[in-house]
């Protein structure tokens, strides 16, 4: 059975169920390329899914070491394309994580947020991670 199924609707959108839960995603290509703009385009799903896959990989490294990171969260805060190759060449993430994580647990979950995460390690393109301790 396939794990996604992914159908172009028209206008640039497509419509992906997760056939596991049946949850579903819709997509747009931006107003600008013509298309409805009204969902996030691919993209940045992509952007999305680093930022997911870090923040996760991170969040289980402190579950192993005691430590709860519920409530930690990411954001995207720049994506940079480029026209000629069709690449995304810079994808910028901020995240927030609790100011009461000691320093050496800062550093090594900024380390697994680089080295553990399949989508970061997948990616050729610059990923600027910056943590935010609040």
């Amino acid at each position: 059975m396939a794990i996604l199924t992914t159908k172009f609707i028209g206008n640039g959108r497509t419509h992906t169920v997760y056939n596991a839960t049946s949850k579903e995603i819709t997509t747009d290509v931006d107003k600008s390329n013509g298309g409805l703009g009204e969902n996030p385009n691919p993209v940045y799903l992509l952007c999305s899914s680093l930022a997911a896959c870090a923040l996760s990989v991170m969040g289980m490294a402190a579950k192993k070491m005691g430590v709860d990171a519920s409530g930690c969260w990411a954001e995207v805060t720049d994506v940079e394309e480029d026209t000629n190759t069709y690449e995304v060449t810079h994808i910028d993430i901020t995240f927030h994580l609790k100011a009461e994580f000691e320093p050496a647990l800062r550093k090594r979950l900024e380390a697994f947020s680089h080295k553990a995460c399949y989508v970061g390690n997948t990616l050729k393109a610059e990923k600027n991670f910056t943590f935010v301790y609040e």
